[in-house]
């Protein structure tokens, strides 16, 4: 019975240690939690007035800026011009800050059109209207002619300091015109962005230190363009792919026969060379009429290799024509020459097939 009393003693005294020593435990814990958490809060506070003084100062000397494409017309890559039409607007704190009375349009290229600005005060904020048409000078990247694709940029560059007022973009408001369709142009995509524009002087202003440049806020407005008449691909390359296939057909063509004689035979391969010859002529100036409408200043476009690979085919139907003469006068075989021939001209056909496609798909994922 002694023995059965002393059993819950036993683990009651267990319990009360164990009680105890979590106690202590909890205790000797509350010192090192407690010091974590003022640590954070020590990390948190000065790192909270930071940011919140910065978002204050970052956004006393900002504008908000939107802009509505009402109009694009005269796309020229040739001339590196577009002429658009756009309707600017920047929100501003205060009324000093406005950047478009004297904003410039910095890459127009003449005749611009520009509204005097319409300011007006509305719940505190000022808000300032400009439009704005003209033509725009743009650099174009045409090597993936006609599959390329463009991104053009109208640039509004604000005449004060970065650090005076700087733009930000308001795109949740920006629009296009949906009746815009420029001919043989599809819009894909219309943005804004705001971005500091460095220049390498302060253009006379004393308040700025000598040799540290000017640095402005600056607004592009950019427009995202692909062609949508592929048809023009076919008009341009047309007559590379006829001269190929008559090219082709004349090394089928059979000019061996035993009621031939050598003179027979020789001026088959002579109609063949002024065949090639024309074709040559006609792969030279369908270039320079393509130049007429496709210009780049950035290398070859996709037409150009493929007037360049069309060169390539024509002048080794040439040389193998040549060499085949030479082997005919000499003496040789012409039924051999004419299975040459043959094998020769339906492999230079798939050959070029696959480089030629090769070059278009290249083309029509990268442009």
């Amino acid at each position: 019975m002694a023995a059965h009393r002393g059993e819950p003693e036993e683990a009651g005294e267990a319990g009360e240690r164990g009680e105890s020593a979590g106690r202590i435990r909890a205790f000797a814990a509350a010192p090192v939690l407690l010091a974590l958490l003022l640590g954070a809060l020590a990390v948190w506070l000065p790192g909270s007035h930071t940011a919140d003084a910065a978002t204050g100062a970052a956004g006393a000397n900002t504008c908000r800026a939107g802009a509505y494409l009402s109009d694009l017309y005269n796309l020229d890559p040739a001339a590196h011009t577009f002429g658009a039409r756009v309707t600017v607007w920047t929100v501003c704190p205060r009324r000093e800050l406005d950047p478009l009375p004297d904003a410039a349009f910095s890459n127009y290229n003449d005749n611009l059109e520009k509204s005097e600005p319409s300011l007006t005060s509305e719940r505190g904020m000022f808000r300032d209207v400009v439009r704005v048409q003209g033509t725009f000078r743009q650099e174009w990247d045409v090597r993936a002619f006609p599959f390329d694709r463009h991104r053009i940029e109208v640039k509004v560059t604000s005449r004060k300091e970065a650090d005076e007022v700087r733009f930000v973009p308001d795109n949740d408001d920006a629009a296009t015109n949906d009746l815009i369709a420029p001919p043989g142009w599809r819009i894909t995509g219309y943005h804004l962005a705001a971005v500091d524009r460095h220049f390498p002087t302060n253009f006379g202003d004393p308040s700025l230190p000598k040799g540290k440049g000017s640095t402005r806020s600056r607004l592009l407005i950019q427009i995202s363009l692909s062609r949508s008449d592929p048809v023009i691909f076919w008009k341009l390359t047309g007559p590379l792919y006829l001269m190929l296939l008559i090219g082709t057909a004349a090394f089928l063509l059979p000019s061996h026969s035993d009621e031939l004689g050598m003179a027979e035979k020789l001026d088959s391969m002579q109609s063949r060379l002024s065949l090639l010859g024309g074709g040559l002529f006609v792969v030279m100036l369908n270039m320079q009429q393509v130049n007429t409408v496709i210009t780049s200043s950035v290398g070859l476009t996709l037409i150009d290799g493929l007037h360049l690979l069309t060169l390539v085919y024509v002048l080794l139907a040439v040389v193998a024509t040549v060499l085949s003469w030479r082997w005919t006068v000499r003496g040789g075989d012409p039924e051999r020459v004419e299975r040459m021939h043959h094998r020769g001209a339906v492999i230079a056909l798939a050959a070029y097939a696959a480089v030629a496609g090769a070059m278009v798909a290249y083309a029509a994922c990268v442009g």
